[in-house]
């Protein structure tokens, strides 16, 4: 709960402020873990499901004052609170991500995902049918 309201607080605050100047950006770091429910992390998921939607709103909001709100969607990123986890192949390191995000913050994106790969992970995901995706141990 927290990882959704506390943002749409603090987020809500900011946005007031760069309307009335009428320039800005905005990042919202959500997570590719809610682009779809699943059982291993459906709260958390459902969380950053809400942070997205809430940034896709404020980004249409904000749009017309010359705001820039960028979602910002990292998969696995090796950082201190998940030092204990096995690493793979699509774990980031923190200093990509935050490449990305100047990256993406220039070329004016409205999502990005981090490091890029998990786009196309995702979009996998988003189109498994239900009936199967629900079988799934993911």
């Amino acid at each position: 709960r927290d990882n959704g309201l506390n943002l749409v607080s603090l987020a809500t605050l900011i946005a007031s402020q760069l309307q009335v100047q009428q320039h800005g950006q905005i990042g919202i770091i959500g997570s590719v873990a809610g682009d779809r429910g699943r059982q291993s992390n459906y709260t958390y998921g459902a969380a950053k499901a809400m942070v997205a939607t809430f940034a896709q709103g404020l980004r249409n909001r904000l749009q017309p004052f010359g705001v820039q709100v960028m979602t910002i969607k990292p998969g696995f990123v090796d950082t201190p609170m998940t030092a204990e986890f096995p690493k793979g192949a699509l774990w980031a390191q923190p200093e990509d991500v935050a490449a990305a995000i100047i990256k993406g913050f220039d070329r004016r994106r409205d999502v990005i995902y981090t490091p890029w790969f998990w786009r196309y992970i995702m979009l996998i995901i988003q189109h498994i049918p239900e009936t199967i995706f629900k079988r799934l141990k993911l």
